[in-house]
């Protein structure tokens, strides 16, 4: 998709889509549109539930051990402030609580199997680096593989470009309109069983992790550093640059 702009930019597609996270494992926020900083998305991930006994590197209450974790709800109330805002989980039978609510802690400690605590992090409880980004390509041609719908919400992306394979943008920088946004494309992303989650209802599909294993080198999406801050629009043309 699009040519040749410069000896080092080539227009690579659009943005399709821009996800949030509130809460580190809960389901994704839709965004149209949003400021990136230099930590990231305004207002990813910036709740995480760990789990209190655990001293490992990864302590983190997710979807791994309660999959109906995926299908909670995390929102703002209000979208544009995130920093200024407090955050509402509505659970999977409708129930509404604030993340903060010692009766949410309560449930997914139950839930979970051993006590959980709320961690806030300003700057975000990230597995490892702040900004993940996927090609649209890359997801039909897994579906296409496995005859199993491929949502991009499976991979917790924070921008879904509407075209392209991902890994191909390894190296280079990315831009987006006429954003002073800059997004350096670093390093494929490992995935884990939580892909084989469906999103809409946390039901498993194994051959789908199996697939990614065999097909894609375990590698779906890619991470991102940002260069230099600024806003991000669904519908806004992204572009690759090489340095």
């Amino acid at each position: 998709m699009g040519g040749l702009i410069e000896s080092n930019r080539v227009e690579i597609g659009r943005v399709s889509a821009i996800y949030r996270y509130p809460v580190k494992s809960m389901r994704g926020q839709a965004l149209p549109r949003v400021e990136v900083r230099w930590n990231g998305l305004d207002g990813d991930r910036q709740y995480a539930f760990v789990k209190s006994a655990d001293t490992s590197r990864f302590p983190w209450a997710t979807g791994r051990n309660f999959s109906d974790m995926t299908l909670w709800t995390a929102r703002y109330d209000i979208d544009e402030k995130p920093r200024e805002s407090h955050v509402n989980v509505t659970l999977d039978d409708g129930a509404i609580h604030a993340v903060t609510a010692p009766e949410l802690v309560q449930r997914l400690s139950q839930d979970v199997g051993m006590p959980v605590a709320l961690l806030h992090l300003g700057r975000g409880c990230f597995d490892s680096m702040p900004v993940s980004v996927v090609g649209q390509e890359t997801l039909d041609d897994l579906a296409a593989k496995t005859d199993v719908p491929v949502a991009a919400l499976r991979f917790r992306p924070n921008i879904v470009i509407d075209a392209g394979h991902e890994r191909a943008w390894l190296g280079g920088r990315l831009a987006f309109g006429d954003s002073a946004l800059r997004l350096r494309a670093d390093r494929p992303i490992e995935r884990c069983s939580m892909i084989t989650l469906d999103p809409e209802t946390a039901e498993r599909a194994p051959k789908l992790m199996r697939t990614v294993v065999e097909e894609f080198n375990n590698e779906i999406g890619i991470y991102c550093t940002p260069e230099a801050p600024g806003p991000l629009e669904v519908g806004a043309k992204a572009w690759l640059e090489r340095y």
